[in-house]
């Protein structure tokens, strides 16, 4: 997926098309909900005891649009303008999700029909590193600066809600948290991140295999994905560590014949992060402006 910045350079111009009344802030936000599972999944495997299965389906069912709404509901039922923000909020994990779409992320893609179809969109149309993205990249933190003040000072339209919605935000959290738990066989039937696949140790020989962005060591010839465990490498091989994408087959329970592979940077975690860090800045803005006036 793009990083942080490179949805708002892309997302932040297209919003403003709309006019006056799209409310920034709320657009930023709408940038980063599909990614939330993902920021949570980093934080919970640090966590001893989990399993990295569980959790990656978990992610990859949450992150679908179709529980980005109900994230999205429930922030919207918080503003003055319900429909209005909700629909701001959905159109942007949209616009997010067909971003992610159109990098080429092996193992990957973007669910936007479950609970009706666990099938992945994927365009696969340039690499994470591609210049686009970097375009994109240095849009976003231009759309920031030039743009921070009238942003910060735009009315957030916050609302106390009333005990009924605040009933139905609630509801809506807690099938957006919980939600995930009951999709799990289809996901795990899709093979979806190949996750069937890995968890079949007897029954991987022969089987393809895609792995995105793993950690590989030039030394032991060997890469360590989400399931911890790891796995040997034959085949075309960079020269040095780092992150790099796989496709392949296995010719062993715990080796993988590598057909392909890319070799990725570290750029996009560190622009993510700012991204991130950057928006929240923003909103802690907002609110102190918003405190001032009342």
């Amino acid at each position: 997926m793009p990083n942080t910045l490179a949805h708002i350079g892309i997302q932040g111009p297209l919003n403003s098309l709309f006019g006056k009344g799209t409310s920034p802030q709320w657009m930023l936000l709408g940038c980063i909900i599909p990614d939330i599972p993902w920021i949570l999944q980093r934080i919970l495997k640090l966590v001893p005891g989990i399993d990295p299965y569980t959790l990656r389906l978990y992610s990859l069912n949450q992150a679908s649009l179709f529980f980005c709404l109900f994230m999205a509901a429930a922030l919207a039922l918080s503003t003055r303008r319900t429909l209005h923000i909700f629909l701001l909020l959905s159109l942007n994990c949209l616009l997010h999700l067909f971003l992610d779409a159109t990098q080429i992320k092996w193992a990957n893609g973007v669910q936007l029909m479950v609970p009706f179809s666990w099938s992945m969109l994927r365009f696969d149309w340039f690499w994470p590193e591609h210049l686009s993205y970097n375009t994109a990249t240095m849009a976003g933190l231009l759309f920031l600066a030039f743009n921070w003040r009238k942003i910060a000072a735009t009315d957030l339209e916050i609302a106390r809600p009333t005990a009924g919605k605040t009933t139905i935000i609630l509801c809506l959290l807690l099938f957006y948290s919980a939600g995930p738990f009951l999709f799990f066989k289809q996901a795990l039937a899709a093979d979806n991140h190949f996750c069937r696949t890995l968890m079949g140790q007897s029954e991987r020989v022969g089987k393809n295999i895609e792995l995105d962005r793993v950690l590989f060591s030039s030394e032991t010839k060997s890469v360590r994905p989400f399931s911890g465990k790891t796995f040997s490498l034959h085949g075309p091989l960079p020269d040095t560590s780092g992150l790099i994408s796989v496709q392949g087959y296995f010719i062993a329970s715990n080796t993988i014949q590598v057909a392909r592979y890319h070799q990725h940077n570290q750029y996009r975690a560190m622009t993510t992060s700012l991204g991130l860090l950057l928006i929240a800045a923003l909103w802690v803005h907002s609110l102190a402006l918003r405190s001032r006036t009342k």
